[in-house]
């Protein structure tokens, strides 16, 4: 299943990861949304949580370092969202897909090392 962080208008693609307000779920052709739970949630009981959705590809447009590398060893494939800033105007083939050897260069380093 695929995940998109969503803001509180329900359409644009959030900034934030974990604070995102709505997550949008893809699976099987069938998109629905549902809310952030777990928003204010520490990192243990966010990833305690979303490990039980059955996800494993995230779409985004920002993330930081050290969540993607708690990402990488959950075997969740990450792409960052270059272009579109709503759910419903992600092309493919627009997407990069985060890894190792890129992930300095498209995640934050913490917020001081931005």
């Amino acid at each position: 299943m695929t995940v998109i962080p969503i803001d509180e208008d329900r359409k644009s693609i959030s900034q934030r990861f974990r604070k995102a307000d709505n997550f949008a779920f893809l699976d099987e052709g069938q998109i629905f949304l549902k809310e952030n739970e777990h928003k204010f949630s520490k990192s243990q009981l966010f990833f305690e949580h979303f490990i039980t959705l059955g996800v494993d590809i995230l779409y985004v447009k920002a993330l930081g370092y050290k969540t993607f590398l708690r990402l990488e060893t959950l075997g969740v494939k990450v792409y960052f969202v270059a272009q579109a800033t709503k759910y419903n105007q992600i092309n493919p083939d627009e997407l990069v897909l985060i890894s190792s050897k890129n992930a300095k260069q498209f995640c934050t380093l913490g917020h001081k090392r931005r």
